[in-house]
């Protein structure tokens, strides 16, 4: 029998001490399982969700920041945090602590893991903004955006050993998912995807958020992969096209959103295959203003706008152009 190559051995070696690393990692903060419980249709959201803001001194400044720079000047600033509630609104004061507690387990110190984040916020704005258009599918947008935002753990495990492995496997990412899990698999003897279902089963979130994050990089993801959840197929596939779209804003800035429909209908074409309800040119504008939303969800919880941001900024002083 043959032995293994020497890089073979030590791809081996760094799979190992990546499912260590998992093994390893703390559990989730209990703010965070509480909020990814909270449902916007029970009379008692608000609530839960001024009693978690309030319990919380520093998410009390970073709601107060968020809702004063949509406030559009000074005349308009609110010291009280109850106020700057209701002007952002609920589910958006969720979206920054689920963001925030995320932070805290996977600090934004090299430039790598701000990228990462901005990818992960930006992903998870687009699933929350897409998720009522799924056709034949009911996708709870909550789930859809704690998703989005999570999909990408198993990067930041892999990065934190071998931070090289970021530049590696960059190039091509968001037109070659097959490439991107290649060049890992190579370098690390196992992909960010593994890595992640194994983390998100460890803190027991729920199994289709999982499956998602496994997931969304098959081609022909399918719904036998967690018989659970009937819905969870749709979840892999609205993650995969909104992963796409993410890394396009990446790479060709917020201006890539500007474009006519029809333009944008012919390159989006293979990865939304008439998937989602209403034409192009309102999907255009539900990503523009999820994608201001997501910039201004950075800069509140102090990671500097991305590069895709710098043009997107121009669209709205709110970062909020279209009600959700």
């Amino acid at each position: 029998m043959s032995q293994p190559s020497a890089s073979t051995s030590a791809a081996a070696d760094i799979a190992s001490r990546l499912r260590a690393d998992v093994v390893q990692l703390p559990m989730l903060p209990s703010v965070l399982l509480r909020l990814a419980t909270l449902a916007p249709d029970q009379p008692s959201y608000f609530d839960d969700v001024r009693s978690l803001v309030h319990a919380d001194p520093g998410m009390a400044v970073k709601l107060l920041r968020v809702a004063n720079s949509a406030g559009g000047g000074a005349m308009n600033t609110t010291p009280s945090v109850d106020m700057a509630l209701i002007r952002i609104g609920a589910r958006s004061a969720v979206e920054l602590m689920l963001a925030d507690q995320a932070l805290q387990m996977f600090p934004a110190r090299e430039q790598w893991q701000r990228d990462l984040w901005g990818h992960s916020v930006l992903v998870a704005h687009y699933m929350r903004r897409m998720a009522p258009m799924v056709i034949d599918a009911r996708i709870d947008a909550e789930q859809a955006y704690l998703a989005g935002l999570l999909h990408d753990v198993g990067r930041f495990l892999m990065f934190e050993l071998l931070p090289e492995v970021f530049a590696l496997t960059e190039d091509g990412a968001a037109d070659a998912s097959q490439g991107l899990l290649d060049a890992e698999l190579h370098a690390c003897g196992c992909t960010h995807t593994q890595l992640a279902y194994l983390a998100l089963t460890r803190w027991g979130l729920p199994e289709a958020l999982a499956v998602a994050a496994r997931d969304h990089h098959r081609d022909e993801p399918g719904r036998q992969d967690c018989p659970s959840d009937e819905q969870a197929g749709s979840l892999v596939t609205l993650l995969r096209d909104v992963d796409w779209l993410a890394w396009r804003v990446a790479r060709n800035g917020a201006g890539w959103l500007e474009q006519s429909p029809e333009a944008f209908e012919a390159q989006a074409e293979h990865n939304m295959r008439s998937r989602y309800r209403g034409d192009a040119a309102h999907r255009l504008q539900r990503l523009r203003s999820a994608t201001l939303e997501a910039e201004a969800l950075l800069r509140a919880i102090g990671i500097d706008a991305p590069p895709w941001a710098a043009d997107a900024s121009a669209g709205s002083a709110t970062g909020r152009a279209e009600p959700a």
